[in-house]
């Protein structure tokens, strides 16, 4: 199993984390500046692209009743970016916010007879407005489209292995987050939340298989959602240590995942660990500058 997961995480992570330097790189050398000409000067503003690239570990539960009643539990891998940018148009309050995630499971039954295996993959784009109070503390909010989908496969049910699953959603997103300073190091607090509100979401009839569906039993495959039938959340408290060129980032992920339709449940929480890096840092840790300039980061 280790090998499995060795060889399905690193061809991934190496070249998300060998492009999200080599972008980083890029932007520092460009980081978006839009010069400006005032008398005899030259001001420069510039808005760098903000990139996490996070591998995170944790627990996870699922209850799929489509292929069982029972709940399995297991440990879960994923690997997820997050990419914020300000806004041209305005930069000290817009901003625009791109994630991305993949993620593996390795669950089995309470028993420990029986192994089930998950693989899914989610994608967020929005916008927040941003506002910004003393000691540097930054809330914002704004909305996002979400899609997302995956499978789980129980290696024991010979019926109907396979429940698919498929949501596009708009959702609220919530932030806020606080610059603190011990000694030489520089580092951000931050938590954000992200709630599905509006959606459409797949959902089989119990013991419908895909080959009917294939035939053409179509209806009653698609949902309309809101929080009584597809209540979703998804929480990231982190702290971000911004060393100049470059950041680590630690961090705790909550989210739930459920949906209640053709008289399936499926209840699925996931608690995790995040280890992130983000190629040229923060911005906490101001650098000597040889023109007049401003640089405006979507963090903080």
């Amino acid at each position: 199993m280790r090998k499995f997961i060795r060889n399905l995480i690193l061809p991934i992570l190496f070249p998300m984390l060998g492009c999200g330097v080599a972008n980083a790189r890029h932007d520092a050398d460009r980081e978006n500046t839009a010069p400006e000409t005032t008398g005899n000067m030259t001001y420069v503003e510039s808005r760098p692209v903000t990139g996490y690239y996070s591998l995170e570990i944790g627990r996870k539960s699922v209850l799929a009743t489509y292929l069982s009643p029972l709940k399995y539990h297991g440990t879960s891998y994923t690997l997820s970016g997050e990419w914020s940018k300000a806004m041209p148009f305005n930069p000290r309050n817009a901003i625009m916010h791109f994630d991305g995630k993949v993620c593996f499971d390795n669950l089995s039954n309470p028993a420990g007879t029986a192994r089930m295996i998950g693989l899914n993959a989610g994608f967020k784009w929005g916008i927040s407005w941003r506002n910004v109070f003393p000691n540097g503390v930054q809330v914002t909010g704004g909305g996002s489209v979400d899609i997302d989908g995956g499978a789980y496969y129980l290696l024991r049910n010979g019926n109907n292995p396979v429940q698919a699953m498929a949501t596009a959603a708009i959702s609220a997103r919530l932030s806020a987050s606080r610059p603190f300073r011990i000694g030489a190091i520089d580092f951000l607090i931050a938590d954000k939340v992200s709630v599905p509100s509006l959606s459409v979401f797949f959902s089989p009839e119990y013991g419908e298989t895909y080959y009917e569906i294939y035939l053409g039993n179509h209806s009653g495959l698609v949902h309309a959602g809101w929080w009584g039938n597809n209540f979703r959340i998804d929480n990231l408290l982190s702290a971000t240590f911004d060393f100049g060129r470059t950041a680590a980032m630690i961090g705790y992920r909550f989210s739930v995942d459920t949906q209640w339709a053709n008289n399936l449940n499926t209840k699925i929480f996931t608690h995790s660990l995040v280890l992130g890096i983000v190629p040229g840092g923060i911005g906490l840790k101001k650098k000597p500058v040889r023109i007049p300039s401003e640089t405006i980061y979507s963090i903080y």
